[in-house]
């Protein structure tokens, strides 16, 4: 908290000084100007404008930091799910892939084809939780969304639950805790 206050102590100081330096700059050839623009009514305004400019300025810069830090927390998290993971049950076959690019793409083998869920996906409110934003169900448009909750363990495998799933041809679950093995990016 002093660091806050220390940078915006020196930040006002800085603001406050490249504003009135100039006030008393001279100039070759015009002393009477300079006094002038020393007792200007209008140049402790300029001062006060100045200074709101450079603190939004500031204040912007700062927001950027916390921003861009939420947004490399964010790209840490998602490097742990981002991939291909793979379910088998007997004969049927469950594979979710992640993309880095917050596409998500769901592919569960039946009897006779398959049903393939796409759309894009979110971290959710939880730790360790996606909002996923069904977009396409088996090629037909589809607006819902599913709280696919997760596990990850450094690319070896993907512990999910997830209630808004499909039980698989065999009937197996989602809602339970299932282990996916990692296959690739």
């Amino acid at each position: 908290m002093k660091k806050c206050y220390f940078v915006y102590a020196l930040a006002f100081a800085l603001a406050a000084a490249s504003f009135t330096l100039p006030a008393f700059a001279t100039d070759a050839g015009s002393d009477s100007s300079v006094a002038a623009e020393a007792t200007d009514s209008s140049n402790g305004t300029k001062m006060k404008e100045g200074a709101k400019e450079f603190f939004k300025g500031l204040k912007g810069s700062v927001k950027d930091g916390a921003s861009s830090a939420k947004e490399k927390a964010r790209t840490l998290t998602q490097e742990a799910y981002v991939g291909e993971w793979y379910f088998a049950n007997g004969k049927y076959s469950t594979m979710i892939k992640f993309e880095n690019d917050w596409d998500f793409t769901i592919t569960q083998t039946k009897k006779n084809g398959e049903n393939v869920w796409k759309g894009t996906f979110d971290e959710g409110d939880e730790k360790k939780q996606l909002i996923l934003h069904v977009v396409s169900a088996n090629g037909k448009t589809a607006y819902r969304d599913w709280k696919l909750n997760y596990i990850a363990e450094k690319k070896d495998y993907l512990i999910v639950t997830c209630s808004d799933l499909e039980n698989d041809p065999n009937g197996y679950d989602f809602s339970k805790r299932t282990l996916f093995n990692f296959v690739g990016e």
